[in-house]
């Protein structure tokens, strides 16, 4: 997965402009939007009748929080998986997470991952995905953090997962760099609406 020179370089340079603007929302105002994205989350088509749902477990400062979405899933008895990094394999490992508390612990940067104690779960069993992001388009293409996870793991899901993101309306950049390894995803919900990519 060899990114052009010239392209990573472009990525690199929206993806710190883009983190920045995050940063400089009115925090009221950021709190308010999140709190309504994560509200407006349970609307996304195939979300409700998912029995096992991929969450990541927010990382930086500037993701959108997803703890509280967590939370709700699991007092609704959906199954929640969470991904956890394999540096060495350059991949992405999936367990069940059943207590937030109890089942996270840091990883890879410090970021909260689930324990290895918990069941792994296969890819194939993932009815509806949250993918995380920095920057997106109006085609539902996307610049995650330079590692490559989720565009080596995405096309392993079942055909027809619903994979989609959440976003600030300062995220969405259009167009952005787009190459072969990238792997578009179904929607992007922000405060403004929803964003779905065309057939």
């Amino acid at each position: 997965m060899q990114s052009n020179p010239a392209v990573k370089a472009v990525k690199k340079a929206l993806r710190a402009s883009t983190i920045a603007s995050i940063r400089n929302l009115d925090p009221d105002a950021r709190r308010a939007q999140e709190v309504q994205l994560l509200a407006d989350v349970v609307e996304l088509p195939g979300y409700r009748d998912a029995g096992a749902l991929l969450l990541y477990v927010t990382a930086f400062d500037e993701e959108i929080g997803t703890s509280p979405l967590i939370t709700r899933a699991l007092e609704a008895s959906q199954r929640v998986i969470c991904p956890r990094v394999d540096k060495a394999a350059h991949r992405l490992d999936l367990y069940e997470v059943e207590d937030l508390e109890r089942d996270l612990e840091p990883g890879v940067l410090g970021i909260p991952e689930p324990r290895r104690t918990c069941r792994t779960v296969a890819p194939e069993e993932v009815d509806w995905v949250l993918v995380p992001g920095v920057v997106f388009d109006l085609g539902c293409n996307r610049i995650g953090r330079g590692a490559g996870h989720y565009d080596r793991f995405l096309p392993g899901v079942r055909r027809g997962v619903p994979t989609w993101a959440i976003a600030f309306d300062c995220q969405i950049l259009d167009p952005i760099p787009v190459e072969p390894h990238d792997v578009p995803i179904r929607g992007v919900l922000t405060p403004s609406g929803r964003i779905e990519r065309k057939k």
